[in-house]
Formats: C-alpha cells, structure tokens, sequence
C-alpha cells in the first residue's frame, strides 16, 4: 500500500475502540448497513509509510479514521508513522462485548462478523458470545 491508497482507505473505517458501559468496546463511527463486515482481518505485516500531518488533514476520510492515525500512529517532525497495510488492521472484532440482543453474528467460521442490523454512529457493536464457542468453529486439539 502507497500513501495515496493508504490516505483512501481511510474512507473504508467503520469502527474504533471506544470506552463503553462495558469498559471497552467497539463504537460505530459512520452508520453500517445490514450484512457489512465492519472488520478488515488484515495480514498484520509490512513496511512504513510517511505521512505528513499536511497531508491527513486535507484527505477527504472521515474525522474519526483521521483521528485513530493521530490516536495510533507515531508522530515526528510533523510526520505520521503509518503501517502500510491500513490503519483498520488492529482486529478490533476481539474487542466486541457481550449482548443477548446483538447487533452483529459471526458467519460459519466464528470470526467473521456482519451486521444483523443497520448501526447508527456511536452504537457499540455487540455479538452474543453464547452463539459461538469453540466447540462449534473451531478445530479441537486430538486428546492425548
């Protein structure tokens, strides 16, 4: 990812970690539509990006994706530091609360994750953890 893609997908964030009435949580910070996947699983792994502060601030991304590279990202001189495989690639679905009225299900494989619902900015993005389990998505250990 070059900086101009990087500055682009910024305008694909739809969450962040946020203090919640559960501590931490993940909170919209644009609407989701039913069946999006706010989540990008991407492959943690790359280079550094310069990108001076001039720059973020006249991108056309959304203020709270601006801001999680200020939250996130080093600053020095007047340039962020940014991982070239997106800001969205902290795998913030770990952060989803518990909720027995959810607004989003895991998919077949237990971590994957799409909304049941349209979620309104500021909503906290919740799965009902009795849905899922390791039993059911994920492969057992052979015992011994």
């Amino acid at each position: 990812m070059n900086k101009k893609q990087f500055l682009a997908s910024l305008s694909q964030v739809y969450t962040r970690l946020a203090p919640t009435k559960h501590g931490v949580g993940v909170v919209a910070i644009r609407p989701i539509p039913m069946g999006v996947d706010p989540f990008k699983h991407c492959d943690p792994f790359g280079d550094v990006l310069e990108i001076p502060e001039t720059e973020l601030e006249s991108s056309d991304a959304p203020e709270e994706a601006k801001q999680m590279v200020r939250d996130f990202c080093a600053l020095q001189n007047g340039v962020y530091f940014v991982p070239d495989y997106g800001i969205d690639a902290i795998d913030k679905s770990y952060f989803l609360n518990h909720s027995s009225d959810p607004n989003m299900v895991t998919l077949e494989d237990g971590e994957t994750f799409v909304a049941v619902r349209d979620i309104e900015t500021g909503e906290e993005l919740t799965a009902d953890y009795t849905t899922y389990h390791h039993t059911k998505h994920f492969k057992q250990r052979p015992s011994p």
